[in-house]
């Protein structure tokens, strides 16, 4: 009997060190982490803190290819229809539908609409033709990276999108000047009758 007790009490201390020596080796590895924190911060930081440093370290190395001219704006009111060019973009390192890992020169802006009457507009600023500066006059925007805010516009409606042109002979960089051109009308989608409105802008970018 008395074996039986000298058993457990041995027992017992063993768990007893085998737990604090978890419980030690734990602390440690949670000091270590604290001080590393700690070391890249020059305060000390808590987990969550560190992880979202980490985060913003991540998106910080992300590069932003586009060149933005914001003052590049245009806007017109139509009957109740706003429309506006909100800002104009353009990189040599956009990524293609094909191989997002090839480079090809583009062109973007940023387009809004809005209906304030209560009536319908058809527009398509989706479908405008762009000319540049540098000698190029592409038909139709990318379908497949823009937004699709074209077509019917209903009562009380915002449309608002982001409309990407890829050109053929490169140098987006060098571009000073854009011209788009687009036209709707004012009725539903299907009102043949109503009268035809056409739009030729140009944007200074340099």
């Amino acid at each position: 009997m008395k074996k039986f007790f000298m058993f457990l009490t041995a027992t017992m201390l063993l768990f007893s060190l085998v737990a604090c020596g978890t419980e030690s080796a734990t602390d440690e590895l949670e000091e270590k982490d604290t001080e590393k924190a700690e070391a890249k911060t020059g305060e000390e930081a808590t987990p969550a803190e560190s992880e979202e440093k980490t985060a913003e370290e991540g998106s910080a190395k992300e590069e932003d290819v586009w060149t933005y001219y914001d003052n590049a704006k245009w806007s017109d009111n139509y009957n109740g229809l706003k429309m506006e060019v909100q800002k104009v973009v353009v990189t040599d390192k956009a990524p293609t539908v094909e191989d997002e890992n090839a480079n090809a020169s583009a062109v973007g802006v940023k387009f809004k609409m809005e209906n304030t009457t209560d009536g319908k507009f058809t527009f398509y600023p989706d479908q405008a033709v762009l000319v540049t500066s540098t000698g190029e006059q592409i038909e139709n925007p990318d379908m497949f990276v823009s937004d699709h805010i074209g077509g019917e516009i209903d009562k009380g409606v915002i449309k608002e999108g982001n409309i990407i042109w890829y050109l053929e002979r490169g140098n987006a960089e060098a571009i000073e000047w854009i011209k788009l051109s687009f036209g709707g009308h004012q009725g539903a989608d299907d009102d043949f009758n109503s009268e035809r409105k056409e739009y030729e802008f140009e944007l200074q970018l340099k």
